[in-house]
């Protein structure tokens, strides 16, 4: 099966898949942001934007794949997009893992750009992954629910959800579906790095935790 296409371009100068790096981190940043009325990746906490605090706490030496338009951030990144755009999450995320496979790495992890502590739950998924032995790890939050845009995947699996999404490339599907086929193991998160922002009420309560 050919893969889906990608379109790569950048925050910065022109780059291109790094060299067999050992992670490689899928972002999810593409949303249109209805149901917040906005961009919320732009909207800051602490004085900083909310996609920056999402790349907090990946490892350093990540090669991040940004998915969705361009945007400035302070870590270096690869923005790809979606051919034809809009096809919602899981499209997003066929798409990122598609990019991340071109360079060969040891795994990919994958997190929203709206959860606050996305990097942070992402270097967790990926020591439970080594340490299971599991070709893929989804988070898990409080009330038992799969995260499952937040992900630690071996490169066998990141194919086989590829595969499963079939010719549409996961354009309107369903990501739960696809990540459940792959039976993956779970990890539970604490509230704070599972949680992603849709409402301003949700922002305000980021906001009222990260001053206590």
């Amino acid at each position: 099966m050919a893969a889906p296409a990608v379109r790569p371009a950048s925050s910065g100068p022109p780059t291109t898949p790094p060299s067999a790096p050992r992670l490689v981190a899928v972002v999810l940043a593409g949303g249109a942001g209805r149901r917040f009325g906005g961009d919320k990746l732009a909207v800051e906490i602490d004085g900083r934007p909310l996609l920056e605090h999402a790349l907090d706490g990946l490892p350093a030496g990540t090669a991040i794949a940004l998915v969705g338009p361009p945007r400035a951030v302070s870590r270096p990144v690869t923005v790809v997009a979606e051919d034809p755009p809009g096809g919602g999450p899981a499209a997003g995320l066929v798409t990122g893992l598609a990019w991340a496979l071109t360079s060969d790495p040891a795994a990919v992890v994958t997190l929203p750009g709206d959860a606050p502590g996305g990097g942070r739950a992402a270097a967790l998924l990926l020591a439970e992954l080594e340490r299971t032995g599991a070709d893929a790890v989804v988070g898990v939050d409080l009330s038992g629910r799969d995260q499952v845009l937040q992900l630690a995947l071996r490169p066998v699996a990141a194919r086989r959800l590829i595969q499963l999404a079939g010719p549409d490339r996961g354009h309107d599907q369903s990501v739960r579906r696809l990540v459940t086929a792959l039976a993956p193991a779970r990890l539970d998160l604490a509230e704070d790095l599972s949680r992603d922002i849709d409402t301003g009420a949700q922002l305000a309560h980021f906001r009222n935790r990260s001053r206590t």
